[in-house]
């Protein structure tokens, strides 16, 4: 038995017969993980965790993983299921859209920011999504993501100029 076969046996014994209902081999419970291609750098989150709310008639979820220091990543989804979510492309509008805000190197990027240009001036945001493969609230989230951050601190206000961003999440209730 190789390796892996070894390591996706131990998995499976580890979180019973809710890894049949998985993609693929389920990651043991202790393998909660954000992984992020940034700008030509990858960086693994260990310690993702998943944040539930509701405000007013806005239900969302969210994926965060990082630390206080300022290196964090946290991707919202405003919606209640599994799906696709393209970033928000509209200020006024929330459902069934995501958002992300990534924090390293001592900046903060996101998928979108105020442009204050001569010409024209008003919400701007890249094209990107997240796409939810599972979702069981309170239990379990996995998926991926594609798209461009922005950083909105960037002396050039009229930049629609992004940095390439993607990855994947998994965070299944210890």
């Amino acid at each position: 038995m190789t390796a892996v076969s070894r390591m996706w046996a131990a998995g499976l014994l580890l979180t019973g017969l809710s890894a049949c209902q998985a993609e693929g081999p389920a990651p043991q419970a202790s393998s909660n993980f954000i992984k992020v291609n940034f700008d030509g750098q990858t960086k693994t989150y260990t310690n993702a965790s998943l944040g539930e709310g509701r405000l007013c008639s806005l239900s969302s979820y969210s994926i965060s993983g990082g630390n206080a220091a300022g290196d964090d990543l946290s991707i919202t989804i405003f919606a209640t299921k599994a799906g696709t979510y393209p970033y928000r492309q509209d200020v006024n509008v929330y459902h069934d859209g995501s958002q992300v805000e990534y924090k390293t190197g001592g900046e903060v990027f996101n998928n979108y920011k105020a442009l204050v240009c001569p010409t024209s001036a008003g919400y701007y945001s890249t094209v990107g999504q997240v796409v939810v493969t599972e979702y069981v609230p309170g239990q379990r989230v996995r998926g991926t993501f594609a798209g461009a951050l922005l950083n909105p601190n960037d002396p050039n206000e009229c930049s629609k100029q992004g940095k390439l961003f993607s990855g994947e999440f998994y965070w299944v209730k210890h």
